[in-house]
């Protein structure tokens, strides 16, 4: 969470871009000039509400003023730059994928490159959101609540992640999948 300060600075940085007074955003949001100022400073901390009629004077997510490290608006992973992710596989193994996003402020959609030898397999397991596999080559089991797909490339499965689930890469070769994680809440287009 960042301090104080921080937030303050992380406002007239965004402010600053948007090329807006205090006193434009004082009337936008329904504050005083003065206590956005002392915002800005460091010398207040705002309250939840405060924060979010500020973000959307300035037209930003919330989220963006409170995160660890700011997230851009718009995210771009150059092939180069992907990091590697490894996911839980069974017992002590994991399945190594590369991370094809790093975040937005109050995003929810993670999406990974799953690239693996013969076998593979993510660990049974169930949580809130949703799921979408993609084949681009080999072959996936995905079970999902005891039903088993098989999913060749080309295919795409998509499940809510309530249900437990678990993919096996099964296909002879290197095997690469798509792998989409949606996290609950509205995702607004």
């Amino acid at each position: 969470m960042p301090t104080t300060e921080e937030v303050g600075k992380r406002l007239k940085e965004v402010r600053k871009q948007r090329e807006m007074t205090l006193k434009e955003v004082a009337e936008s949001s329904g504050m005083s000039p003065t206590h956005i100022s002392e915002i800005e400073r460091g010398k207040t901390s705002p309250t939840v509400g405060a924060l979010r009629r500020i973000a959307g004077a300035l037209g930003r997510d919330t989220a963006f003023f409170v995160e660890d490290q700011p997230l851009p608006r718009v995210s771009v992973v150059k092939k180069e730059d992907r990091e590697t992710v490894l996911l839980k596989g069974e017992g002590d193994a994991f399945v190594s994928a590369r991370a094809l996003t790093s975040g937005i402020p109050a995003g929810r959609v993670k999406l990974v490159l799953v690239s693996e030898d013969k076998g593979g397999t993510l660990s049974a397991h169930s949580h809130e959101g949703e799921e979408a596999i993609v084949v681009v080559a080999g072959q996936a089991r995905v079970t999902v609540d005891d039903e088993e797909f098989i999913i060749e490339p080309g295919d795409c499965l998509h499940y809510s992640a309530k249900c437990k689930h678990t993919i096996k890469f099964a296909g002879d070769g290197k095997n690469k999948a798509l792998w989409i994680r949606v996290s609950p809440g509205a995702i607004r287009w």
